[in-house]
Formats: C-alpha cells, structure tokens, sequence
C-alpha cells in the first residue's frame, strides 16, 4: 500500500472518531498524522553477492554489482529488473519473485530480491543450488566426485608416437617397445579416487575437522552450490563447511567459487 493511500485512511479514521465523539474536539490543537514507515534496510551493509535462507523456504538475494568502468546504462537498470520479475511471475499466474529494495550509488548498485523458493530462484537466474537434509553417503559422493575432478595425472609415455621412434632409441633410453605400449594402455586409463579421497572431511567454526560420518544429525541442512557467494542462515547456525567455503560467523559462510561447497547448517526453531 502507498503513502497517499495510507494517509487518506487515516483521514477517514480521523474524521469518523471526531463525528462520534462529539464537537469539543475540535477545541484541541490539531496535530500532523504521520505513517509508520519501516526503515529497516534488507541489503544494510552487505558489499557482497549473498544469498539469505529463511525458513519458510523463500530466499533473499542481495546482488551487489559493480558498474564504473562498463558500456551499460544503469539509470533504467531498476525499471529492467522490475520487468523481468513483472514477466516471470506473469507467466506462473502467481508471485514467486519481489523486488524488495533498490539502491544505486557512485556506480555500484545493490538489489535486494526475494523468491519464493528455492526452484524458483534457480529457474530464474539459471543456477543449479541443492539444499537437502544433511546425508553422509551424499557428502561421500561429492568428495570422491571433487577429487577424480582435481587429481593430477602424472603423464610419461601417453603422447609418443611409436612409429617416429625406433627400438633401437626405446632401448637407449632403457625401455623396450612392449614395456612402452604397456605404460600407455596403463596411462590411458582413469584414476578411481581412493578410500580416503571418498570421505569428505568438514570445519567448524572452531577450525575442528569432522569426517562426513563424525556429523550424525540427520536433521541438519546441506546446501550445495558451484558459486562465489556469501550464505546467510536467518535464524539459525552455520555449522560446517567443506574446503570450498569459510564459517565468517555463526550465520555466514562465505563461498569461494572455485569448486562445489558444502555448507551444513541448522535453523533454530
């Protein structure tokens, strides 16, 4: 509701209390009504991309970006994005999507957009974010899953032509040409991660490392994502996070982007 609607109920109010209760009223000072105006600011100090998780499912995004310097006019930048949320929700019959503050200043501008939930959120900005309850074998997955990703093949024979190379220099170089053929059909084949590489290892707060299986709360929460980002758990508690993520304090984890992070955490209900 807007400020000239607010004010015209209060007259109304105002008017319907001094008919009722009489003319000696109006021998009072009139005084200047003014609405109550909430002020609390939703992005506050935030400098950073953070996503807020809340428990009723909705998430809060807080985009902060950076415009000095670039070819793009951000004077209709809010019109732009109001429209698209206005498009997105047209097209689901339904409000999934709220532009809840806009701020633009020196060049930086700083949005604060709310989504219903979850899929929402990932429909509309393309992303791929898991939350689930905490599970061992899913942490498990994701560990050994990073470390096939990461593991560094050291490579020796794999490349050589064998027909540019005669057994002559194969037995110069101390090798023969059955043992270098059996190198490059070993090389060719992929690493499996080890035992250890498929146990994911978390910390806490405190910089205590726990093993997935260490964690047995099965209530706990597991949000799992890809991107540089700062996650805030209102009302509740950032437990542990993986080696692709940072505990800032007891709300906040801060996402570094350069591989899939986990973030165990609670809400406190």
């Amino acid at each position: 509701m807007n400020i000239k609607k607010r004010l015209y109920k209060i007259v109304l109010g105002l008017t319907s209390v001094l008919f009722l209760t009489g003319c000696s009223l109006f021998n009072k000072e009139e005084e200047e009504v003014e609405p109550a105006v909430n002020n609390t600011s939703t992005i506050g100090d935030i400098n950073t991309n953070t996503l807020k998780l809340s428990m009723n499912g909705s998430i809060t995004e807080i985009s902060c970006e950076d415009y000095n310097g670039s070819d793009i006019d951000i004077s209709g930048l809010e019109k732009h994005v109001k429209s698209e949320i206005d498009d997105y929700n047209s097209q689901r019959g339904a409000s999934k999507i709220n532009l809840v503050e806009y701020k633009e200043k020196d060049g930086i501008v700083k949005t604060a957009i709310q989504y219903s939930d979850l899929d929402t959120y990932n429909e509309f900005n393309h992303t791929d974010i898991i939350l689930s309850l905490y599970s061992v074998s899913e942490a498990d997955k994701l560990a050994k899953e990073d470390a096939e990703k990461h593991r560094v093949k050291e490579v020796y024979v794999s490349k050589i032509d064998l027909d540019s190379i005669s057994e002559e220099e194969l037995a110069a170089a101390g090798y023969t040409l059955e043992e270098i053929k059996a190198k490059q059909e070993a090389e060719s084949k992929p690493e499996e991660a080890t035992e250890t590489d498929a146990t994911a290892t978390f910390t806490d707060a405190s910089g205590n490392v726990s093993e997935s299986a260490d964690i047995t709360d099965n209530s706990l929460m597991m949000l799992t994502t890809n991107a540089d980002v700062n996650i805030i758990v209102n009302s509740g508690n950032v437990l542990y996070v993986n080696k692709y993520a940072q505990i800032v304090n007891e709300s906040t984890a801060d996402l570094s982007g350069d591989g899939t992070a986990v973030v165990v955490y609670k809400f406190n209900y």
